[in-house]
């Protein structure tokens, strides 16, 4: 049965009824008395890799500052390294366990917030010094509790390096892959060389044609490069679609994601939609191309952040139905995308074919262009 949101729910009613009276009058603290951080979120995978500059910059502004990122808990195994000092919490508003660790913590002087402003009722719940996150989400009453609200640039940008502006200051130095150590995991026998292609992606409108894998595949084989797929748990039906070659290696779904950064970082490159694992390619440093449909690769493709690593997309530049100008519930007047779900019902996706427009041999093209660079 699935635990009720109500608990936790209750728990930070109740608290803000007794906090709030007393916190009206509220001061920034000072850079040198913050000693305790706390960064919190529910993103999804993608989101949260991104966000990256964000631990990085934080570190550097508060260098013997504690950093606790309270994430979902399928993320925490990956952060196990810690990555810039940052420790990871698991937590999730209906584990009532999780919740009630939070307010046990010792008081945060400072929560940032990624993009998810409603959160800002627990971290007022919780005690926090000062909470701050993203300007304009919608709507509007999940920013009534912010101290801080932080505007989105008016230019075009990588929203990883979007991601750094909760935290004055100047930019955070390019990530490293020995920012974030991992340790050895053990996976099969592998090609000496190999490219990943990753199938999954977390929308539908996301999936590209089983027979431009399979043109793309076929492609990489002729460099005499061995091919590994890959996708999420419950996704196996795309690679049956595939019917990959007997002699390519494949995981339908089985890692874990230290497993699948250890298997992207002894990759050549890797191939897969705008989805987590793409942005877990860049954690690993691995060259990357990604496949742009409905997403848009200024926000999230190459940044500043991640420039040490080779990063680059492939999709139609313009597209009739990627008219919308959302970030993360925000209005932002320069980004172009599509987060319309997949179905036939209204203002819905009813066939991806932005994803289907993306050629097999221009993806092929930019492959060889990343692998003779590399």
């Amino acid at each position: 049965m699935r635990e009720s949101r109500f608990p936790g729910r209750a728990l930070i009613f109740l608290s803000l009824l007794l906090r709030l009276p007393f916190q009206w009058r509220r001061c920034k603290p000072q850079p040198e008395s913050v000693s305790r951080i706390l960064i919190l979120h529910q993103f999804l995978l993608g989101d949260a890799l991104m966000a990256t500059s964000l631990l990085a910059k934080a570190r550097e502004q508060y260098p013997q500052a504690d950093i606790v990122m309270a994430c979902p808990q399928s993320q925490a195994a990956l952060y196990e390294g810690r990555p810039y000092g940052v420790i990871a919490f698991p937590w999730h508003i209906r584990n009532f366990a999780t919740v009630c660790q939070l307010f046990a913590m010792p008081r945060f002087d400072m929560v940032l917030l990624m993009g998810e402003n409603r959160l800002s009722y627990l971290a007022r719940a919780i005690g926090a010094r000062w909470v701050v996150g993203f300007a304009d989400e919608q709507p509007a009453h999940k920013n009534w509790l912010l101290d801080e609200a932080i505007p989105y640039p008016n230019q075009a940008e990588a929203w990883t390096d979007t991601a750094a502006r909760l935290v004055e200051g100047p930019e955070p130095r390019p990530y490293r892959i020995e920012d974030w150590p991992a340790r050895l995991q053990r996976l099969p026998e592998l090609p000496d060389a190999y490219v990943v292609l990753h199938v999954g992606a977390s929308s539908a409108t996301r999936f590209w044609p089983a027979a431009h894998w399979r043109e793309l595949a076929e492609g990489i084989r002729k460099r005499h490069l061995g091919v590994v797929w890959s996708c999420g748990p419950g996704e196996g039906s795309l690679l049956q679609e595939i019917a990959p070659a007997t002699t390519d290696v494949v995981f339908d779904g089985c890692l874990t994601l230290l497993q699948l950064r250890q298997l992207l970082q002894q990759a050549a490159a890797c191939v897969c939609p705008d989805t987590g694992v793409a942005h877990l390619a860049k954690i690993a440093g691995t060259p990357l191309l990604m496949l742009f449909g409905p997403g848009s690769e200024t926000l999230f493709g190459a940044s500043r952040f991640f420039s040490a690593h080779q990063c680059c997309g492939v999709g139609p530049a313009i597209f009739p139905c990627r008219n919308q100008r959302s970030v993360h519930h925000r209005d932002v007047d320069w980004a172009l995308r599509c987060f319309r779900r997949f179905g036939r019902g209204p203002g819905r996706c009813r066939q991806a074919l932005c994803m289907q427009a993306i050629q097999a041999g221009e993806v092929l093209q930019a492959l060889n262009g990343l692998l003779d660079r590399h």
